[in-house]
C-alpha cells in the first residue's frame, strides 16, 4: 500500500512539473543597456505601461486612408526611452524616444519623436507621433492625416 501511494505521489508530482507554463517572451532590446540614451526616466508615470512588447496588427491612414499591410511584427519599448522594431525575429531598427511638443494645441496625448540609432523604417516617417495608450492597446498616431498610424496589442 505504501509503495502504491508513493508511486501515485511521484506521478502527480511529475505531472505538475511537466504542465508548468512557459511564458518567456524574447525581448530583442535586452542586449541594450537601459542607460544607453538617458540616465533618468523620461516617460511620465501615467504612460509607463508603454514598456513591453507590442504586436503590430494594423496600419491605417496614408494618402488614400487605407493604410497598408503591416511590414514588421513587433514594437518593443524598454526603459529608459528605448524603442525597437522586430521583423522575422530580428531587430531591424532601434533608437531613442524623445519627448517632444510638435503640436501645442493637443494636450490629450503624449507627444514623442522616434530617433533611430540603428536601421531605418522609412514608412515610420515622420518620427513625430502621438501616443494613444488604452489598456493593452497602443496607437502611434502621426501628426498629419496623410501619414500612417500604427496600432498594437500588448503581448508582454
Amino acid at each position: 500500500m505504501n509503495t502504491i501511494l508513493k508511486s501515485i505521489i511521484w506521478i502527480l508530482l511529475f505531472g505538475l512539473i511537466s504542465c508548468e507554463k512557459n511564458d518567456n517572451i524574447k525581448f530583442h532590446l535586452d542586449s541594450i543597456a537601459s542607460s544607453k540614451y538617458y540616465s533618468d526616466e523620461i516617460i511620465p508615470a501615467d504612460y509607463q505601461t508603454i514598456y513591453g512588447k507590442w504586436k503590430l496588427f494594423k496600419v491605417s491612414g496614408g494618402f488614400g486612408g487605407d493604410g497598408y499591410e503591416p511590414d514588421y511584427d513587433y514594437l518593443e519599448i524598454k526603459s529608459i526611452g528605448i524603442y525597437g522594431l522586430v521583423k522575422n525575429d530580428s531587430l531591424f531598427e532601434y533608437g531613442k524616444i524623445v519627448l517632444d511638443t510638435f503640436d501645442y494645441n493637443t494636450k490629450k496625448y503624449l507627444q514623442i519623436k522616434l530617433i533611430p540609432d540603428y536601421g531605418l523604417n522609412p514608412r515610420m516617417y515622420p518620427p513625430e507621433k502621438y501616443i494613444d495608450l488604452r489598456g493593452d492597446n497602443l496607437n502611434l498616431i502621426s501628426s498629419c492625416c496623410d501619414w500612417y498610424n500604427y496600432h498594437y496589442k500588448k503581448i508582454k
